[in-house]
Parts: structure tokens; sequence; C-alpha cells
């Protein structure tokens, strides 16, 4: 059962960041969701997909350090793109629409978002995640809502509340600890730092993909310009792996590899797409926005399980106040909402 609530205004109306998932293309369906559902109060079928969801993308990343046990970081991520690329086309193919968008030349607007989230987003990201443990980071991964928060800003598209530009500043001294951290003490060098900092290249990667892509999204189907991104991105990503795919001893792959393929490909990229376009449609983007908190969490609990990982307690303290950092940029201002709400309700009280 669902409660109505009060309006309140905008954040945007009141000079503070909101950052919108509504910009993230595996957000966004198109469709325009009532704001009964999107404030239920019960946890249902939709509950369960989205955390299924969030779960199979935390196991994904250490099922990515397994696949890059048996291959190399740009030959195993060619492969798992083609085959998600694969599968993307499989379905445009018996769709009713096929690969039309709304308007002429959105095709290459798809396209280009595709080379900041695919293209470039993999390069790095594959890259250090073969330097990095899979809990360093999921938690460094995490602070990508920030780097949107900065863009939006800068291309005047939002504004950061107070609250905001104190979440950025705490999760810069929780990174620092965090990455510092994995060799045993506060320890700056570029062998300890290189893979953290591809890693907050590739959330620029993302954030560009995610702001930019609002406009086209307003009006076309999230999963098709998913699929043309996707598509479109792999295809440029294959002459960086041409090298690596060259060298792949296919018949020596052992059969975690193999899984790790397929469950990069076609779980954590195609998969989990569709389940999360059938929880937004349900519920709307910002009650699925929280769910995607859990993530570094879940990923470092099965990087111990699987990996045999163990976060340090510099670590661990680096990513507590790493993830408090990223809620104050995410979600900072409902603090001053609910204070504004208090006054108001004092101030209807005493008159």
């Amino acid at each position: 059962m669902s409660q109505s609530i009060p309006s309140t205004p905008r954040p945007e109306a009141r000079g503070m960041l909101r950052v919108n998932t509504e910009h993230h293309p595996l957000m966004n369906t198109g469709r325009v969701v009532s704001s009964a559902s999107t404030n239920g109060s019960r946890l249902g079928r939709t509950d369960l997909l989205m955390f299924l969801t969030i779960l199979l993308w935390a196991i994904n990343v250490s099922v990515l350090k397994i696949g890059l046990r048996t291959m190399s970081p740009h030959g195993f991520n060619a492969v798992r793109l083609a085959l998600a690329s694969f599968a993307y086309l499989a379905v445009l193919a018996v769709s009713r629409d096929k690969f039309s968008l709304a308007r002429k030349g959105d095709g290459w607007k798809a396209a280009g978002l595709g080379l900041l989230g695919i293209t470039g987003y993999q390069i790095v990201f594959i890259q250090a995640l073969a330097r990095m443990n899979a809990s360093t980071a999921s938690i460094v991964m995490g602070t990508s809502p920030i780097f949107i928060a900065l863009l939006a800003t800068a291309v005047g598209k939002e504004r950061i509340s107070l609250a905001g530009w104190a979440g950025i500043a705490i999760s810069v001294a929780g990174f620092l600890l965090v990455v510092s951290g994995e060799n045993g003490g506060l320890v700056f060098t570029w062998d300890v730092m290189g893979g953290a900092v591809m890693i907050l290249a590739a959330n620029a990667f993302w954030a560009a993909y995610t702001v930019f892509s609002k406009p086209v999204l307003a009006r076309n189907s999230a999963f098709r310009l998913a699929a043309v991104g996707t598509i479109a991105g792999t295809l440029v990503y294959l002459p960086f792996a041409a090298r690596d795919l060259a060298a792949v001893d296919w018949a020596r792959i052992p059969w975690q590899g193999w899984g790790a393929i397929l469950y990069s490909g076609l779980v954590a990229i195609f998969l989990c797409f569709v389940l999360w376009y059938r929880s937004v449609q349900a519920v709307g983007s910002s009650k699925t926005g929280v769910y995607g908190n859990l993530i570094p969490v879940l990923a470092i609990l099965f990087a111990g399980v699987a990996l045999g990982e163990r976060l340090s307690l510099l670590q661990a303290a680096g990513a507590a106040i790493t993830l408090f950092g990223v809620y104050l940029t995410r979600s900072g201002y409902r603090l001053f909402e609910r204070k504004g709400v208090s006054r108001d309700a004092g101030g209807a009280e005493s008159a």
C-alpha cells in the first residue's frame, strides 16, 4: 500500500543538488512513474528484483577478478562485451521497432554515449581492476555519484548544496585511507594509487555518459539506447583489444574463465540491465538508486568469500567514511528539507 506525502519544493529550486539517477541510461525507461508507486511503504516483488540485481552486480566484481586470472584484461573484456552485444542484437532483432530511435541523429548520439560509457570506461576500468583487490576497487567505484554531481554542476544542470560539498571532501579523505591502506599503511605511490586513479578516470567517463544522456533519454527507450550504445562502444573497443585477442590460446582457457565470461557478459551486463529497467518502471529511479549503495558492501563480502580478501582496519574505516561522504553528496539536501519541514510544522502548531 502506498502513502501520500506532502509536496515539497524541488531541491534544485533551493540551490541544492539531487543527483538524478534518471540521467543514468539504465535507470530511465521513458515512462512517467506516479508518486504513489515511488513512495510505497511495503516490500514486494520489485524490491526483490532490485536486491537480486544488486546482488548479481556485487558478485560480478569477484567474477571479473577470477576471469582476469585466465586472460589478459583487454582480451577478457572484449569477449564479454561482444557476448553482451550479441545478446542485445538478438533482442532488438525480434523487437517490433528494432533499431529505430525517436529522431534523426539520435543513433549517432547513442553511439557517442557508447564511446563514453563502454569504450572509454572499459579501457581504464579493466586495467585498474587487474591491479587492485576487488574490495578496494568496489569502494572506489562507489564514488561515481560524486563525479556525476561535479559534472552536472560544471555544465549548469545542477547545483551542489553545502552538504554535498562536505560529502565530496569527506569521500576524498575516505578514498585516500582505503587505497593507501591496501598495503597496510599510509603509502602514496603510483604502484599503490595507479589502479585507483584509473577507476576514478572510469568514474569520470561514466559521469559524462550519465549527464549527457538525459536529452536523448527523454524521448527514447532506455533499453534501446543502452543496446545501441553497448554495440557501438564495443565495436570501437575491439581495436584496443586486438593484440590481446590475437594472443589468446582459446584451448587453454579453464572452465572458470569461460564461466566468468558468460556471467559477466550475459548476467552482469545484459540480464541485470533488463531487471533494473523493470524495477525503475515499477517504483521509479529514486528508490532503485538507494539499493545501489549496497553494491560496495556486498562486493566486499563476496570478495572475502570467493577471493579470500580482507580489509585492513584502516581500509574499513576509510570505506565507512567514503560511503558516508557519497550519501551526503547524493542526499545531503534532504537534511535541509527535513529542517524546513520541521520549522513549517512548528510554525503551524504555534499558529
